[in-house]
This record gives structure tokens, C-alpha cells and sequence, in this order.
């Protein structure tokens, strides 16, 4: 038999005190209680007078000293023993409202009498250990003057037997502590949300709330009362809860239609959030609807307009080395009209140099610019994954904010009679296993993957009945002679060598260089401010055209735009600079015949030259 005695004085000997104001000194009673935990209501135990009293016996208190809030009533109390009631006083100034964390299998709290937490027959309690005090987290009133606090405890219970087995092996513990400084969870958002990967009755919407709560989409037909909702979902029925990090597709939306929608968080009971939490407790989320806003859903109508850039990266030029200098290029951009009146927005990559943090690289720093408070309609974004994607600790993490499960980083999309085909580039590989820019890469299998896909593509009828097909990717395998695009030749020479009307490409955009470069399909000619070398063809098989940014050699502008309309004849695209200026202007008909419209001076042809 257990000397109960003996391990109570050893626990006295260590010194300690629990957190927060509650007392080190502590009066346990143990005991033996075959019906306290059975089925139906329980009869609380309560310690009178210094006893406790179970039928005609008596219970008298060990003393017990605690050191770190945590009681283990296992050698407490002993194998005989699957009960007991721990006591203590503690003096408050004043009457207050203050916050108790409890751990345990199973137990109640009462506060001068008065039950305030009663976990004894409405769930399991934990399920796991170690027991910590922010299992449980509940409010509690004290008055001014001495208090008691009393929690009963027990070994097991019928459900937790029933759940887990009479004969598993689980510890008995139980830890307390008050929590003065306690929040409970606000719902919120901590960065405005972000439409993403458009298409002809779809969009997603991607937002990172404040702590993780379930969340999800309400969304109407503009003028319908009725709101639909969609959850972010973990298997079609789980709402993920333990993430931030939250996207949501909505679909079969009716093309070329206004919606309305507003995003809705469950915010959990105080105590309950998170993912450490008590089993079979009802939990009732309130619910807190954001503002409501608006988006246009992509369409069959003909006529449209985007706009591009991309590598927006920093500290690669003298006037664009902070977050500042890129934000104030950013606000003058978003001042053009083009920008304004655009339908989409593409960047074609290489948001920054490296990622990682993926929260502050990509919204803090980054997309929050774009996603003004008072924007009722924000923009919907193409955002393709460039090779400094792959940079840094926080690469993998891209697929939790841009890409719902099962989606890849290659896709296309329709709008109007135009297919935007999305390809990824991958990023420089040097060798197996081995981490140049940040993760360890396995870029044969995006190929491969890519490459399957994509010569599906071109045979189904969506690609070969659209007028017009337009490649969006970070690299392309018209310029130097690198890894990543001798695997985009490869990948895309089939593609590229159909000039049939059901299957030949009228543009592709890019950036990656940080040049403004075009060439034109069939042409011999680079059309550029500069000379560029290092060509892997000599003559373009599509049209070309790639976007300023940011360079080392300070060289301007530090970013150009293309302003892209598209009607029913042709797709017309102008170049624009950083301050707005227009200095290149064509336009491509359905057959990929280019016209020329405008060329500032600055602009110049060079003969391309494999090299």
C-alpha cells in the first residue's frame, strides 16, 4: 500500500507557488467512490467542515505544496484511491472577475459554494497528456475577502472507459492556474482577403484570419436575398480550425454576373479555442459576419481587359530597395486608368527575392497595399508561382494560402473567347538533395506532371475552340540558355510548333529578366531598349513579351506594366512605364499576325542571334 503520508511530506518539501495569485498550500482528500462516476446525474462531493464524508465514512485532508500548478494525484492519492476534492483559500482585495485554466481527465470547479465549471458528466475532459491549465479556461468571479476554491477529480469515468478501455494506461493529473491576463479569441481578419485564380463561374477566395477559427463564404447573386454558404473544409466536412491560413472556391456562379458576399468566422467560446480542447462539450461558435462586398464573375462576353506585372522584388535597385520605396511604385500604378478599368490583374511572378515568412512577404508587405478598407469590389488576381517562390524556409507554405488541395501550380482558364494557359517555371537545380535557393527540389516530377497535362489540354475542346490562347508564365524558352528554360522548351515545344487555328499561340507574357523585351511570332527582330544576348532561338515562334523590374544596374525604368484589351478582333497590348507613359503599342489578330500601332524613340530593333 501506497504511504500517502510519506509522498504528501515530500511534496511539501518542494518549494513553490502557483501562478497568478493562487495559493502553494493545498488540502487534498483521497478516497474510493464506486458511484460517483457512473451513469446518469452525479451527486457532487463536497469537503464540510474539514471532512469529507462518503456514506458513514470519513475522509480526512493530506496537505499538499505544489510547484508548478500541476497535481499528480496518481502518487497523491494512490492505486486505492479513484477520488478526490482539493481545497484551497486565497485572499482577494476586491471583488473581481478573473479567468481559471484547468487541465484534467475529469473534474468540477466551485468558487465559494458555487459550481463554475462542471466537466463531471457533459464530456470526456482530456484525452491526451500531459494535462496543462489551457485545456480548460473559464471565467470566475471572486469577492473581496477570503474565497474557496474546491475541484473535484477522478481517476476514469463510464465514457472514458467506454471510449477508451478500462485497462488503457492514462495518468491522473490535474493542473490549475489563474489566468489574469487571458483573452478569449476575437474573430477577425488580419489581412484583407484575396481573390484569386478567376475562371467562368468560379473564384477563390484566400484570407488569413487573426487566430485559427472556422471559416468560410456567404455569397449571393447581386439583387437575390437568399445567401448560400461555403466552409473551408478539411474532407468535405471537417471545418479547419487549427489554420489561419483559410481558401475557398466558389463555383457554378453564373457567368458574367455581379455576386455579392461577405466572409463568416466562428468565433469559439472562451476557453475553447484552438485545437486542445475538451471532448463531447457542446461549443457554440458565435458567428461574426464580415462587410459585405462585391465581385463580377468572368464570362463569355468577348471584350475585357488586364493588366500585368511582375518581379517586384527588392533591394535590387537603387529605387527599389524597402518595402516603402516598392509600396509608393505600387500606389502610382494602381493611380493609372489601365489599372483602374482592368478586369484581372497577372503577376508574373517573383513577388520578392525570398520568402520567409510567407504571411509579411506576400500580404504585409505586399498584397494589403492593394486592398484598400473602403475597396467594395477588390481586385481579382492571376498570381503564377516564379522561381523565387521556391526561395527561402517558407516555399511550402505557398500552397497553403494560393492552391486548395489537389489543385497545381499549372492550369488554365477561360474569359470570353480568350484560353490563358498557366505554366510553372520551376526554379535553378543543381543537384539532388541539395538546397540551392531554399528547399530541396524535385523538378522532374513537375514536368513530367506538366507536361502530360498540358498535351491534354491541347486536345480538349475548350483550347481548340478559343479564338485566342495566351500563355501566362514567369519564364520562357525563347531567351538564355539556364536550366529552368531548357526544361520550358522542352516541356512546350509541341505546343509551340502547332500554328493550326485550333491550336497555335497568339502571346506569351513573362517577366524573369527584368527587361521590357517583345518579339514577334515569325521574326527574326528583338524589339527592347537594349541589346540582349544569350538567345536560344533565332527566331520567335510565338509573340513574346516581358515586363521591366527592378535591377541591379539601377538601369530604368525599375518596372514597366502592359495594359492587355482584348475584343472580339484582336488582343491589344500597350507598355506603359512606371510613372504611366506609354512606349510601345500592338496589337495581335486571331491568325497571330502582329501590327504595329506606337514605338516611343527609346524603343529599338536588334537582330536576334542564337548564341
Amino acid at each position: 500500500m501506497i504511504d500517502r503520508t510519506h509522498i504528501a511530506a515530500a511534496i511539501l518539501a518542494v518549494c513553490g507557488v502557483l501562478q497568478a495569485g493562487l495559493p502553494e498550500n493545498w488540502q487534498v482528500y483521497c478516497f474510493s467512490h464506486e458511484n460517483a462516476w457512473k451513469r446518469g446525474p452525479h451527486v457532487p462531493i463536497v469537503a464540510r467542515n474539514g471532512v469529507v464524508t462518503i456514506g458513514n465514512g470519513i475522509t480526512n485532508p493530506l496537505a499538499v505544496r505544489v510547484k508548478d500548478g500541476v497535481f499528480d494525484l496518481e502518487n497523491i492519492c494512490g492505486r486505492s484511491c479513484n477520488s478526490a476534492v482539493l481545497v484551497c483559500r486565497t485572499a482577494s482585495a476586491a471583488d473581481r472577475r478573473t479567468w481559471f485554466g484547468v487541465g484534467g481527465l475529469v473534474f468540477a470547479v466551485r468558487v465559494n459554494g458555487e459550481t463554475v465549471y462542471d466537466f463531471t458528466g457533459k464530456g470526456l475532459g482530456n484525452d491526451y497528456d500531459p494535462v496543462t491549465a489551457a485545456d480548460h479556461v473559464f471565467p470566475v468571479a471572486l469577492k473581496k475577502g477570503d474565497n474557496e476554491i474546491q475541484i473535484e477529480s477522478c481517476r476514469s469515468s463510464w465514457k472514458l472507459d467506454f471510449c477508451y478501455g478500462k485497462n488503457r494506461k492514462n495518468s491522473w493529473r490535474l493542473a490549475i492556474r489563474e489566468l489574469p491576463d487571458y483573452q478569449p479569441v476575437r474573430a477577425g481578419l488580419a489581412h484583407p482577403e484575396l481573390l484569386s485564380r478567376p475562371d467562368i463561374g468560379s473564384v477563390v477566395i484566400s484570407f488569413i484570419t487573426k487566430a485559427p477559427v472556422p471559416a468560410g463564404v456567404e455569397y449571393r447573386l447581386k439583387g437575390t436575398a437568399q445567401w448560400r454558404r461555403e466552409w473551408d473544409l478539411a474532407g468535405d466536412c471537417i471545418l479547419r480550425e487549427k489554420s489561419r491560413f483559410h481558401r475557398i472556391r466558389l463555383s457554378g456562379l453564373q457567368p458574367d454576373s455581379d455576386y455579392e458576399y461577405r466572409l463568416l468566422l466562428l468565433e469559439p467560446p472562451a476557453g475553447m479555442e484552438g485545437f486542445r480542447r475538451p471532448l463531447w462539450s457542446r461549443r457554440p461558435y458565435r458567428e461574426i459576419l464580415l462587410p459585405i462586398k462585391s465581385f463580377h464573375t468572368f464570362g463569355n462576353r468577348p471584350d475585357f481587359s488586364f493588366f500585368v506585372l511582375g518581379d517586384t522584388q527588392l533591394s535590387l535597385s537603387a529605387g527599389c530597395k524597402t518595402v516603402v520605396q516598392r509600396a509608393e511604385y505600387m500606389r502610382k500604378m494602381q493611380d493609372m486608368p489601365a489599372f483602374r478599368e482592368s478586369d484581372f490583374v497577372v503577376h508574373a511572378g517573383d513577388l520578392d527575392s525570398y520568402s520567409n515568412d510567407l504571411e509579411k512577404t506576400c500580404f504585409t508587405d505586399f498584397f494589403d497595399y492593394f486592398s484598400a478598407p473602403d475597396r467594395e469590389r477588390p481586385l481579382q488576381w492571376v498570381y503564377l508561382r516564379g522561381n523565387h517562390e521556391f526561395c527561402g524556409i517558407a516555399a511550402e507554405d505557398w500552397y497553403d494560402c494560393f492552391l486548395l488541395p489537389g489543385e497545381k501550380t499549372y492550369y488554365a482558364f477561360r474569359r470570353g473567347e480568350v484560353l490563358f494557359i498557366v505554366l510553372d517555371c520551376g526554379d535553378f537545380f543543381r543537384a539532388p538533395n541539395e538546397a540551392y535557393n531554399g528547399p530541396v527540389l524535385k523538378l522532374d516530377t513537375l514536368f513530367e506532371r506538366q507536361s502530360r497535362w498540358l498535351e491534354t489540354l491541347r486536345r480538349t475542346p475548350e483550347f481548340r475552340s478559343a479564338k485566342f490562347r495566351i500563355v501566362l508564365s514567369h519564364v520562357e524558352p525563347q531567351i538564355t540558355k539556364d536550366i529552368m528554360s531548357e526544361k520550358m522548351r522542352r516541356m512546350t515545344a509541341p505546343l509551340l510548333d502547332d500554328q493550326t487555328p485550333e491550336g497555335r499561340i497568339h502571346l506569351w507574357l513573362c517577366g524573369h529578366v527584368h527587361r521590357y523585351w517583345r518579339a514577334n511570332r515569325g521574326s527574326d527582330e528583338l524589339i527592347a531598349r537594349d541589346p540582349i544576348g544569350k538567345w536560344s532561338l533565332s527566331r520567335a515562334p510565338v509573340t513574346w513579351v516581358s515586363v521591366d523590374a527592378p535591377k541591379s544596374n539601377s538601369a530604368k525604368p525599375d518596372f514597366s506594366y502592359l495594359a492587355v484589351r482584348v475584343t472580339r478582333d484582336a488582343i491589344r497590348l500597350t507598355a506603359l512605364d512606371e510613372n504611366g507613359r506609354e512606349f510601345d503599342r500592338f496589337s495581335i489578330d486571331p491568325e497571330g499576325k502582329v501590327t504595329e500601332l506606337f514605338q516611343s524613340p527609346e524603343i529599338k530593333h536588334f537582330r536576334l542571334a542564337s548564341k
